[in-house]
């Protein structure tokens, strides 16, 4: 018996072999330059950076390496041209340039510790600030060391003060390093992260000594052409370090960030009550957004109807930035202010803050003190208290005008007080669900708590 058997080869064609091929190669290339870019990063990126980091961490890293870049091309400059007023391009170094040299930078760092001593607490409370003023610090220096040549006469001093600037810069850059940092953290890497950071300070820092020793190759030796390459140098560093801040989320209450939380959530209803809207208060994220850290904000100012609020103002300065603030009239308003705000109702007697008001030809100014017994909560709660008061007063400023006297205020301030009170809890849930940290208050300095019972 015979069998047939049919076989059917199938060929592929030479052509789609070619693209499969092709294909594979790429995805091959692909992988190989990821692999590639990952071990690249590896020593400047936290482990896991895409789960570990928030999204705005690569943002703030990208600007910074620009700024410290540019930064320490600058320098590179600012030290070409020292060099040159001392006389080094001149011939030999004498002895007394040298020790000129050493001079500049014991006054420099005696200059870090005078600044460290005076700041103190304000790298926590207001880091955003105190590191773009690290920046503008730096680049003031770097500026003066610039001019040296213009006065080589005047090395010690210029130089002094050069490095006092530059001193006072890296302590800020320094001090408030891990307040950054420690927002960009998921999890708790901010170990790995700082020394990331570091990593990528020395990347940079080699990256633009070799940009600003090219540049100074390549230019005439003057210290005309060399500000020529040091002015742009210089803006693009600060412009960098400013972008770079506007990506740092700082969790915790400052007099700023406390009054863009609070603002938009205590507000006046169609019906002309004071409501707390827990929806409407401002997360870390969305205050960062909108917050100015390029000046100190110590209070808070008029808004339309709104009285500005006064913070821990020394008693003894009270009614100075009042009009007609030496007549005794004044004086005598603002000395029943003061016994008014320390001698509260019955109802308030036992709360830690003081609320004081004077009336003006618009809804005044509210003064806020807190005890020396007040914690954070207590702190906290006046700071509430005296933005719904003010709130208050800006929606019945129609109907209860300074004409009428303190009665009228004074029983606005009870009605606020005891909105206050009331919502309260409310409000200290919301804030922690919002993501802040209420564990430190930076609304008042230590300094300026108030005895009541030396007053």
């Amino acid at each position: 018996m015979s069998h047939k058997f049919k076989i059917s080869l199938s060929v592929i064609p030479e052509h789609k072999s070619k693209v499969k091929d092709s294909a594979s190669e790429q995805t091959s290339l692909a992988d190989r330059m990821r692999q590639s870019y990952a071990s690249l990063m590896k020593p400047f990126l936290p482990a896991d950076y895409k789960n570990t980091v928030t999204p705005e961490y690569i943002h703030y890293t990208k600007w910074q390496f620009v700024h410290n870049t540019l930064g320490s091309a600058s320098g590179v400059l600012a030290t070409q041209a020292m060099l040159y007023a001392m006389g080094l391009g001149a011939g030999a170094l004498p002895l007394s340039a040298a020790i000129n040299w050493v001079l500049k930078d014991g006054f420099g760092q005696l200059g870090g510790v005078i600044y460290a001593t005076m700041v103190g607490q304000k790298f926590d409370s207001d880091p955003k600030h105190q590191r773009f003023w690290s920046a503008v610090w730096l680049q003031s220096a770097t500026w003066l060391e610039m001019l040296t040549p213009l006065a080589p006469h005047l090395f010690l001093l210029i130089g002094s003060v050069a490095n006092i600037g530059k001193n006072i810069s890296w302590l800020a850059m320094s001090a408030t390093k891990a307040s950054i940092n420690k927002t960009f953290c998921r999890k708790e890497n901010l170990g790995d992260l700082t020394a990331k950071s570091g990593s990528q300070a020395t990347a940079a820092g080699l990256l633009g000594t070799a940009v600003g020793v090219l540049i100074g190759a390549t230019m005439d030796v003057s210290v005309y052409t060399l500000i020529v390459g040091f002015v742009p140098l210089s803006f693009i560093s600060l412009w960098g370090n400013y972008k770079s801040l506007l990506y740092a989320i700082t969790p915790t209450l400052n007099v700023e960030r406390a009054r863009l939380m609070i603002e938009d959530a205590v507000r006046l209803n169609d019906k002309g009550h004071i409501c707390f809207e827990s929806a409407r208060l401002r997360t870390p994220r969305q205050v960062s957004e909108v917050e100015t850290f390029m000046r100190e904000v110590r209070n808070i100012q008029p808004n339309g109807q709104r009285p500005g609020i006064t913070i821990s103002p020394m008693l003894s300065h009270l009614g100075r930035g009042l009009p007609g603030g030496n007549h005794a009239k004044i004086q005598a308003d603002v000395a029943r202010m003061v016994n008014d705000a320390f001698n509260p109702p019955s109802t308030r007697q036992d709360e830690q803050y003081f609320i004081g008001h004077m009336p003006s030809s618009n809804s005044g100014t509210l003064y806020l003190w807190f005890g020396t017994h007040a914690t954070n909560s207590d702190i906290l709660k006046g700071f509430y208290h005296a933005m719904v008061y003010r709130e208050m007063l800006a929606g019945g400023h129609k109907t209860h005008s300074a004409t009428q006297g303190q009665v009228a205020f004074a029983e606005l301030c009870e009605q606020s007080y005891e909105f206050s009170q009331r919502t309260f809890a409310e409000f200290c849930q919301a804030v922690t669900q919002s993501g802040w940290d209420t564990g430190t208050m930076y609304l008042s300095k230590s300094s300026r708590l108030v005895d009541v019972r030396s007053q």
